[in-house]
């Protein structure tokens, strides 16, 4: 049985990216978070072309991932990802000292850490574009 608080675990994704975002679906966040937390889940496709109105229900701008915990469902892979530490001491400790320094990477890897990746000194922008 997949474990969530409401229901099972779905992790939803697009069946298929093209070309220039792939390795940056942040849907990989999601996968390896819940594998270090040992929770039970599924993963589910959607198409990439031909959005259905149920889809903009559960991600208003039309992207993935979400997360179904039952009838919960979470968009956004920080506000996912958050969800998902707070439900396992294998991802965030109880201590507050380690709390606030898994909160301060989470909110780095989210901001700081990405923006680097893709714009830093190191980054061929024009590479990408292409």
């Amino acid at each position: 049985m997949v474990q969530g608080y409401f229901g099972e675990l779905v992790l939803v994704t697009f069946d298929w990216v093209p070309e220039l975002p792939r390795g940056f679906v942040r849907d990989i966040r999601v996968r390896w978070a819940l594998e270090e937390a040992g929770l039970l889940y599924r993963v589910e496709s959607v198409p990439f072309r031909d959005r259905s109105a149920e889809h903009f229900l559960h991600q208003p701008f039309g992207q993935v991932p979400w997360l179904s915990d039952g009838d919960l469902s979470i968009f956004e892979s920080g506000a996912i990802l958050l969800y998902l530490v707070e439900r396992s001491e294998a991802l965030m400790s109880a201590d507050p000292r380690q709390r606030a320094a898994v909160l301060e990477w989470l909110f780095a890897a989210l901001t700081q850490l990405k923006w680097q990746a893709c714009h830093g000194p190191c980054c061929d922008f024009q590479a990408i574009v292409k």
